[in-house]
C-alpha cells in the first residue's frame, strides 16, 4: 500500500547527506596555579577574585562527600578527579558566613590537599605531591589535580535548585529558569521540545507535530519574534507558515550544556524587538568534556529503545594545545521512527485523527538528524578570553497523513547553520568589563510539495548581528552602583523559491506557494543603559531605559483571478470514489476569470523608548522578594507585513498584506520572592525556591483577520491590530529540597490569557463603507491559548554514595481550550496526567548508565498546543551509555 512505500523512504533519510567531518580536538584550561600553597593559607584576593559572603554549614565528612556540598552553599562547581585512596581523606568542619574562597581554606586544612584560586576566577585543586610543593611531606594525599574555570556565577552548568539549576538564579531578581545538562540528558527526549516541558510558564507548541523544530510559548506569547530564540547568543528568527506555529528554532539535544529561560523583558543583550522573554540554547564547551587532570579528553553517548526510538549518539573530543588555546568538535546522529501513540484513557477527540494514524502509529513522526559542533577558545591573557562556534544541524522529516483514504506526503529538509563569535575584556580596572558579539544564522527548509506536479520549494532566512555592552562599577556613599550600556542590532531576510507554474493566460499558480513567506527584510536597532545600586548586602535598586528602533522593507505580489463564478453553499465539494460526497461546500467559492497581478511595496520604521525598574530586598540571608517593572517593543515582521497569495493549490489569493500594521507593546508586572538556603533541617540539606506573579498587559496585538481588497472587491485574511488590551496574568513556581540522600522538586504555572477579540481596519473598505459593514468578521482567526494550569513534581533517591539514582516524574497538564478565532475547534486538547521513571548508576568517573521509562501508563493524549491529530508517544523505555575518556 501506499503507506508501506512512504515507509521504505525511512531508510533513506539523511545518511546520504553524511560527510566526513574531522572533528575532536580542544580546549586549553586559562588558568594554572601558579605557586601551590597548603591549604591552611590565606587566600590573597584579587578584585576578580571576589565573590559574595555566605552561609556555609559542612560537617566534618571524606573529601567527595564534602567537596558535593561545598558546591551547593558555594555556587562554584569543583568536582574530584580519579585519585589514589582519597577515602582516607576527611576535611575539617566548615560554619558560618565567609566568602567561598575562606570556606575551601578552612575545609581544606590540615589535609595535605593544595589548592590556588587565580585571577581567571578558577580553582585548582592538588597535586599536593608536587617536588617543592607545601603539603608534599611525606605521607600527605596525593591527588590529581581538579581545575574548576569559567564554572561560577551565570556559567555555572548546574546547582541545587530544580532540574540541577545553578545557585545564580536564585540571587537574580527577575524570572529565570535554567535547565542544566543532566536534566536534558535524563529526559530521554525524543526531540528537544522535550526538554522544556517541565519548565514554569513554558510550554513547547506541538501543532506541527511533524516537524523537528522548537516552536516556544512563555506566557502565552509565542512566533514572530516575540520570544527571543537564540543558540549561543545567536538569534533564531526563522519563520515559516503553516497550519500551526510559524517560528522555531533547529537545535540538537547532543550538544546542549543548557537551556537559559528569561520570562520578562530582557534589559540588555537578547531584548531588542523581543515582546516578553528569551530562549537560549548554550552548547557545551571544552571544560564540559575534558577531565580536570588532563589535557584532552572525549565523550561518547549512545542511546536506544522501544517505540520505535532507535539511534540517539554522540561523539564529542576537546583538547587543549596549551594554556592559552582549546579546540572542541562533536558530531551527533539520531534516528527515531513512526510511534506508537498510547492506548490507555482514549481520548474522543483521538478518535477522529484517521488522518495521521495508521494501526496505532502517528504518521510521519519519524526523524533523523546529523548535526555537527566546531569551537575555538583561548584566553591570550588573563583579562581576555574569545571563542568562535559553527553548529550545523541537519535534519529530515515528512509531513502528511491520509486525506479522504489517500495517502499524501511531503518530504522535509531543514538545514541550520549557526556561527557565533564573542570576546570578554575585563582588566583590572572597575570601569572596563567588555563584552562583544558576533552572529551568523541561515535556516534553509526544502520541501517536495504533494501537489500536482511535485513542486520543489525552498523556504530560507538569514539572519547575522551583533551586540557590545560594557558595565562599569563605582563605589558611592550610599553603596556599589554598576552601569550596563552597550548596543546590539541584527537583520532577518527572508526569502521563498519554487519553479515556475505558468498557465496559458501567463499567470504563475506557483504563487501561492511564496506568498505566506514573503521576500523581505526587518533590521532592528536598540541602545540600553542598566544601573544597579547595591547598599550594605541587603537592597538591591534598579533603572533601564532601551531605545529599540526598526525598519522595514520589501514587496510582495497580490495574484489571483477575478471571480467569475459561484459554488452554491450546499453543494458538494469533493466525491468519494463511489460516488458519496466527502463533504459539502458551506460558504461561496470563487474562480476562473481573469489573472491578475498587483505589487504592493512596503517600507515601514518607527521606534520607542522602553523604561524599566526594578527593586530587591534581602531582610533574612537567602530569603529575597523583589519586584519589577518593564515596557516592550515588537515591531510586525516580514510574514505579517508582506503575506499574501493562497493555500497552495489555490489559484485565487486568500491572503493579502497590510502596510498599516502597527508595533505591538508591552507592559509587564512582576512581584517575585528567591529562597536560597542551605542547612534548613540538616547540616548538608538546601532548599531553592522561586516563585513569581506576572502581569502582562498588550496593546495593539497582532493575529489574522480580513481586510478590503479592491481588485477582487472582497474581504482576504490579513494581519491586523486588536483593538484593547489583551492581558496576561498569572503564577509560576519552581522549587527544590535536596538532602544529598534523596531530592524531590517542583514546578506549577498558572496562565490566564485574556485576548482582544474585535480589530480595526486602516485600510480601504468598499465603497468607502466600514469594514464590518462590508463582511468583516470581527474575530481574530489564529490565537493559540495555553493551558491555565501545569504541574509537575520530580523526586528521586541517592544510593551507594551516589552511585546510583532513581527517580520519578509526574506531570498534570490541564486543557488548552482556544476560544475565538478558527483555532477554537482545531486546537482543542484535553487535559492529561503522564508519569515517567528513570535511573542512572555511575560504574565510574568514566561510565554510567542511564534508564528511563517515558509515559509509564501508556496514556493516550494530545499535547498541550498541539492538534488533536498529533498524539503524542505512548510508552516508551530507553537505555543510554555514557563514556568520558
Amino acid at each position: 500500500m501506499a503507506y508501506g512505500a512512504a515507509s521504505k523512504r525511512d531508510t533513506q533519510f539523511t545518511t546520504r547527506y553524511l560527510r566526513g567531518f574531522l572533528l575532536s580536538t580542544s580546549a586549553a584550561i586559562a588558568v594554572v596555579c601558579t605557586a601551590p600553597q597548603l591549604a591552611a593559607q590565606e587566600i590573597a584576593a584579587t578584585p576578580q577574585q571576589s565573590q559574595a559572603v555566605r552561609n556555609f554549614d559542612i560537617p566534618s565528612q571524606p573529601l567527595a562527600s564534602a567537596l558535593a556540598l561545598f558546591n551547593r552553599q558555594s555556587g562554584i562547581q569543583i568536582s574530584q578527579a580519579a585519585a589514589g585512596r582519597t577515602s582516607n581523606v576527611t576535611t575539617r568542619a566548615v560554619r558560618g558566613r565567609m566568602t567561598p574562597e575562606q570556606a575551601l581554606a578552612q575545609l581544606l586544612d590540615g589535609t595535605g590537599v593544595h589548592y590556588q584560586f587565580t585571577a581567571n576566577r578558577a580553582a585548582v585543586i592538588g597535586p599536593a605531591g608536587d617536588a617543592g610543593a607545601p603539603g608534599s611531606e611525606e605521607g600527605a594525599t596525593v591527588l590529581k589535580r581538579i581545575v574548576v574555570t569559567g564554572k561560577t556565577g551565570r556559567n555555572a552548568n548546574s546547582g541545587a535548585g530544580f532540574q540541577g539549576t545553578p545557585d545564580w538564579v536564585y540571587e537574580e531578581p527577575a524570572s529565570v529558569s535554567v535547565v542544566s545538562r543532566d536534566a536534558v540528558q535524563s529526559r530521554a527526549a525524543r526531540n528537544a521540545n522535550d526538554v522544556l516541558d517541565s519548565v514554569a510558564g513554558v510550554t513547547s507548541n506541538r501543532s506541527e507535530a511533524q516537524n523537528p523544530g522548537i516552536a516556544i510559548n512563555v506566557r502565552g506569547l509565542q512566533d514572530q519574534n516575540r520570544v527571543t530564540t537564540m543558540i549561543d547568543g545567536a538569534r533564531q528568527d526563522f519563520q515559516r507558515a503553516g497550519h500551526g506555529a510559524s517560528q522555531r528554532v533547529y537545535v540538537d539535544t547532543a550538544f546542549l550544556r543548557s537551556v537559559e529561560v528569561e520570562k520578562g523583558a530582557v534589559a540588555g543583550v537578547g531584548g531588542a524587538g523581543s515582546l516578553g522573554g528569551a530562549v537560549n540554547f548554550r552548547t557545551v564547551t571544552a571544560d564540559d568534556i575534558i577531565k580536570p587532570d588532563r589535557d584532552r579528553g572525549v565523550e561518547l553517548n549512545a542511546e536506544t529503545g522501544t517505540n520505535a526510538y532507535y539511534f540517539n549518539g554522540s561523539l564529542i573530543g576537546a583538547a587543549r594545545f596549551s594554556e592559552d588555546f582549546s579546540v572542541l568538535g562533536g558530531i551527533s546522529r539520531k534516528r527515531v521512527g513512526d510511534y506508537d501513540f498510547g492506548q490507555n484513557g482514549k481520548s474522543p477527540l483521538l478518535d477522529l485523527a484517521v488522518t495521521t494514524a495508521v494501526d496505532d502509529s502517528f504518521l510521519f513522526s519519524r526523524l533523523e538528524t546529523f548535526g555537527t559542533l566546531l569551537k575555538v577558545d583561548g584566553s591570550p591573557s588573563d583579562d581576555f578570553t574569545f571563542d568562535l562556534s559553527w553548529l550545523r544541524n541537519d535534519s529530515e522529516a515528512i509531513q502528511g497523513g491520509l486525506v479522504f483514504g489517500d495517502l499524501r506526503d511531503d518530504p522535509q529538509n531543514y538545514l541550520n547553520n549557526t556561527v557565533s563569535s564573542s570576546f570578554e575584556w575585563d582588566p583590572d580596572s572597575e570601569l572596563i568589563d567588555l563584552k562583544g558579539r558576533l552572529w551568523y544564522n541561515r535556516v534553509v527548509n526544502d520541501e517536495l510539495r504533494d501537489y500536482t506536479p511535485r513542486l520543489p520549494i525552498t523556504y530560507a532566512m538569514t539572519s547575522f548581528g551583533g551586540s557590545l555592552d560594557n558595565t562599569s562599577r563605582f563605589e558611592t556613599a550610599l553603596g556599589d552602583l554598576s552601569l550596563n550600556y552597550g548596543g546590539e542590532a541584527y537583520s532577518d531576510n527572508g526569502k521563498t523559491t519554487t519553479p515556475p507554474l505558468v498557465d496559458d493566460q501567463g499567470f504563475d499558480e506557483a504563487y501561492g506557494y511564496k506568498g505566506l513567506n514573503p521576500v523581505g527584510r526587518r533590521s532592528m536597532t536598540s541602545a540600553f543603559l542598566n544601573a544597579t545600586l547595591e547598599h550594605d548586602d541587603w537592597l538591591e535598586v534598579g533603572a533601564g531605559l532601551r531605545y529599540d528602533r526598526y525598519r522595514l522593507k520589501g514587496f510582495t505580489e497580490v495574484g489571483g483571478r477575478k471571480p467569475r463564478y459561484i459554488v452554491v453553499p450546499g453543494v458538494c465539494g469533493y466525491f468519494y470514489d463511489d460516488g458519496e460526497c466527502a463533504y459539502y461546500d458551506e460558504d461561496p467559492v470563487y474562480g476562473g476569470g481573469e489573472a491578475v497581478l498587483e505589487r504592493v511595496d512596503i517600507d515601514k520604521s518607527g521606534g520607542a523608548l522602553l523604561p524599566s525598574a526594578r527593586i530587591a530586598v534581602m531582610p533574612f540571608e537567602g530569603i529575597q522578594p523583589f519586584v519589577t517593572y518593564a515596557h516592550t517593543y515588537r515591531p510586525p515582521s516580514v510574514m505579517e507585513a508582506l503575506t499574501s497569495g493562497g493555500h497552495p493549490g489555490d489559484a485565487i489569493a486568500t491572503y493579502i498584506p497590510n502596510p498599516y500594521l502597527k508595533p505591538e507593546r508591552g507592559r509587564t508586572w512582576e512581584l517575585g520572592i528567591n529562597i536560597a538556603r542551605d542547612g534548613l533541617f540538616t547540616a548538608g540539606d538546601s532548599l531553592r525556591l522561586k516563585t513569581v506573579y506576572f502581569d502582562r498587559t498588550i496593546q495593539d496585538y497582532i493575529t489574522l483577520g480580513n481586510g478590503y481588497f479592491a481588485t477582487f472587491d472582497k474581504n482576504l485574511f490579513q494581519h491586523v491590530n486588536l483593538d484593547g488590551d489583551t492581558t496576561m496574568n498569572g503564577v509560576e513556581i519552581e522549587a527544590s529540597y535536596d538532602m544529598g540522600s534523596a531530592y524531590v522538586g517542583a514546578s506549577y504555572t498558572y496562565l490566564k490569557t485574556d485576548y482582544a477579540d474585535t480589530y480595526s481596519y486602516s485600510g480601504p473598505t468598499a465603497s468607502g463603507t466600514p469594514l464590518a459593514a462590508s463582511g468583516n468578521t470581527p474575530v481574530p482567526s489564529v490565537l493559540f491559548v495555553p493551558p491555565e494550569n501545569k504541574f509537575t513534581l520530580d523526586a528521586g533517591i541517592r544510593l551507594f554514595e551516589r552511585k546510583l539514582v532513581l527517580g520519578g516524574r509526574a506531570t498534570y497538564v490541564s486543557d488548552s481550550k482556544p476560544t475565538v478565532g478558527q483555532l477554537a475547534g482545531l486546537f482543542n486538547t484535553a487535559g492529561y496526567k503522564v508519569f515517567d521513571i528513570y535511573g542512572s548508576y555511575s560504574f565510574s568517573d568514566s561510565a554510567k548508565l542511564r534508564l528511563a521509562i517515558n509515559n509509564v501508563t501508556d496514556e493516550q493524549y494530545a499535547p498541550a498546543l498541539g492538534a488533536f491529530y498529533y498524539p503524542a508517544p505512548g510508552r516508551t523505555a530507553t537505555v543510554w551509555l555514557n563514556f568520558k575518556f
